[in-house]
């Protein structure tokens, strides 16, 4: 439970709202009944009831006190003495305030009058309004509970699709510097368009909407990388793209293609007879988004580095990439790896949100 002025301005409104109806029937009940004047009915009602949603908003506030400093069991503990101390404030103001306005004859202190007609009584309707206080208010929480989980879960979500995501960039970045280095004092010219085309591949991993991007973007970034590639391997790298131009707009984990692709090149060339044949599609099926990348040759697991040494390749890619598509589609995605007649192809299906259309 929380306490009422960190709660929505549901609480107020709806204790206002229930407040009215009881004092019509109220008011109704007694016109029929006792076929008292319209007039004095309105008035007295009017007055005794304004005066007790005071009294009942103010017990309200009493309860998140409690419940602030002293506990759920304090306030539980505490509920039926306070129904009873703002019933008998609310009776005594109440009768006060109507012999003032000249509304009541007389002003009665009994002890029947204060304690059974205002405290017991009123105290009764009081504890009524506390029970739909403690339901709502509970239920008020839960939901803001619910919204919490589902926030923290998101945060945590994109936390760890974050970290993912740096897991892959480092090594395409080691292999374009190795890449780089090799090829200065040989061909400074090529040197310098794989400079430019990583600067471009960085501006997109730098720049970038944090953990999403559109496949647009991704492709983009994507022949930043296959433009590194062809003129490293010249000759040896024949690359077939079809991108359907209904899917660009489309979002995605940052980097989820790439590391297919990057494993395409990198095992490709262990395994196939040059040149290496790579083709990359990504289109729509229906309201689905299709990604195929194939290359020539066999499949081939990373071989896991030795003690030691540094990983020479995206050995986690792929692992990544599970991880990743479960955090970001939960069972909305289908994922293959698989070699048949000379081809390795990687396949991801991604299934778009129901209500948003996208993920």
């Amino acid at each position: 439970m929380t306490s009422l002025p960190r709660r929505s301005i549901l609480l107020p409104l709806s204790l206002a709202g229930l407040w009215s109806l009881w004092e019509f029937v109220n008011a109704l009940v007694w016109w029929i009944k006792a076929k008292a004047k319209l007039p004095v009915i309105i008035h007295f009602t009017a007055t005794d009831g304004l005066i007790g949603l005071a009294a009942c908003g103010l017990l309200f506030v009493a309860y998140g006190a409690i419940r602030n400093r002293l506990g759920v069991r304090s306030l539980l503990i505490a509920a039926l003495p306070l129904c009873f101390s703002f019933a008998l404030v609310w009776h005594t103001v109440s009768m006060v305030v109507l012999w003032l306005l000249g509304w009541q004859k007389a002003l009665s202190f009994s002890a029947s009058n204060l304690l059974v007609a205002g405290g017991l009584n009123d105290g009764i309707m009081l504890a009524l309004f506390s029970v739909l206080f403690f339901a709502f208010d509970y239920w008020l929480e839960l939901g803001e509970q619910r919204q919490k989980a589902r926030e923290a879960t998101k945060f945590a979500h994109q936390a760890q699709l974050q970290m993912l995501r740096y897991q892959l960039n480092p090594h395409f970045l080691f292999n374009a510097l190795n890449s780089i280095r090799a090829m200065i004092l040989r061909d400074p010219e090529r040197a310098r368009q794989i400079v430019t085309e990583l600067s471009e591949f960085l501006r997109y991993s730098l720049n970038g909407r944090g953990h999403e991007s559109t496949v647009g973007e991704e492709m983009e970034a994507i022949e930043n990388y296959l433009a590194i590639q062809r003129i490293r391997f010249e000759e040896k790298l024949a690359v077939t793209v079809r991108v359907d131009p209904a899917v660009q707009q489309f979002v995605l984990p940052c980097f989820l293609i790439h590391p297919l692709v990057e494993n395409a090149v990198k095992y490709g060339m262990e395994t196939s007879e040059p040149p290496l044949r790579l083709e990359i599609e990504v289109a729509a099926r229906g309201q689905d988004l299709f990604i195929r990348v194939a290359n020539s040759g066999r499949l081939s697991p990373p071989a896991a580095p030795a003690p030691g040494s540094t990983p020479n390749g995206t050995g986690t890619g792929l692992k990544n990439i599970a991880q990743r598509l479960e955090l970001a589609f939960p069972g909305r995605h289908r994922f293959s790896l698989s070699e048949q007649g000379g081809w390795v192809q990687a396949e991801i299906v991604l299934q778009p949100a129901v209500k948003e259309g996208k993920p």
